[in-house]
């Protein structure tokens, strides 16, 4: 029974972050309705019903509005995962100093990422053959929140490339994987904390490829029990990805030759990592 229990406890940070997002949203939508109104008042301005919802859609619509309302969002998921994953999981919160001083540890995580993104692009592929509906629904998404420029803003960068990834890795490869490894082996656990990952992307070609990038970054979290290790992967994958926009390898040749650099990669870092068999699962004796 405890084991049923513990299950569904792994649900509350997963619907947590999702309403967290709503929580962050709904003030800064508040404010900016305060400042058009009292922007007009100081013109002289007399804002009607029509013109107040104009210029709000404006607002809402416009890039940089989501990216703020994105990384109010990641800088509080991270306060409050991150207490969640130490207070509640006993997950250790320091830097670790003897993995990220490791050369060889960095260099195989940074040969990795380009298979990583070569993956995922091909799974997109095969998913946009399948799902053709939703692959615009998906480049629509990616060309509104800035993702295809070639030139990203800095808001963008600072939210997808730092804090986002920090954010999610607290929450899923933290709090949901530590969770879910009350009830399953880790296999299972990490399979079904990607699965979340997944459906928290909100739609089927982004998320088809995140489950897989999930199943990734819980196996490196385990291998090296740090959740510093797993963000900096997290972070060079969104950073290899949104800095070189929507990334294009025709050659054949080119796309094998970064197949084989990033299994090289992936060698390296299994070689130089191994897993330090600390329990990071949460004690519900004390709930």
């Amino acid at each position: 029974m405890k084991k049923i229990g513990y299950f569904f406890f792994t649900f509350l940070p997963f619907f947590a972050s999702i309403g967290l997002q709503f929580v962050v949203m709904f003030p800064l939508m508040g404010f900016s309705m305060l400042y058009v109104c009292f922007s007009g008042i100081l013109s002289g301005q007399k804002l009607g019903y029509t013109d107040l919802v104009s210029q709000l859609m404006t607002i809402y619509s416009n890039q940089n509005f989501s990216m703020v309302v994105s990384i109010a969002f990641a800088i509080s998921g991270i306060l409050i995962f991150g207490t969640w994953y130490s207070c509640q999981f006993h997950g250790s919160l320091q830097f670790p100093a003897d993995k990220f001083g490791n050369p060889k540890i960095l260099l195989g995580l940074v040969l990795v990422v380009p298979g990583l993104q070569i993956a995922s692009a091909v799974i997109t592929g095969f998913s946009a053959f399948f799902l053709p509906g939703w692959m615009d629904f998906y480049e629509k998404l990616m060309e509104t929140a800035g993702f295809s420029s070639a030139s990203p803003s800095l808001l963008l960068i600072l939210y997808a490339v730092l804090l986002g990834p920090i954010e999610e890795e607290l929450t899923f490869r933290g709090v949901i994987l530590a969770s879910a490894e009350k009830s399953f082996p880790f296999w299972a656990a990490n399979l079904f904390q990607a699965l979340l990952f997944a459906i928290f992307h909100l739609n089927p070609i982004q998320g088809i490829y995140a489950f897989f990038i999930g199943l990734f970054l819980g196996y490196v979290y385990h291998r090296t029990g740090s959740i510093w290790i797993s963000s900096l992967l997290h972070m060079l994958y969104n950073g290899f990805g949104t800095i070189s926009g929507m990334i294009e390898i025709y050659s054949p040749l080119l796309m094998l030759l970064l197949v084989l650099i990033s299994i090289a990669g992936l060698y390296l870092f299994h070689k130089n990592t191994s897993m330090p068999g600390v329990n990071h699962s949460p004690d519900f004796s004390d709930m």
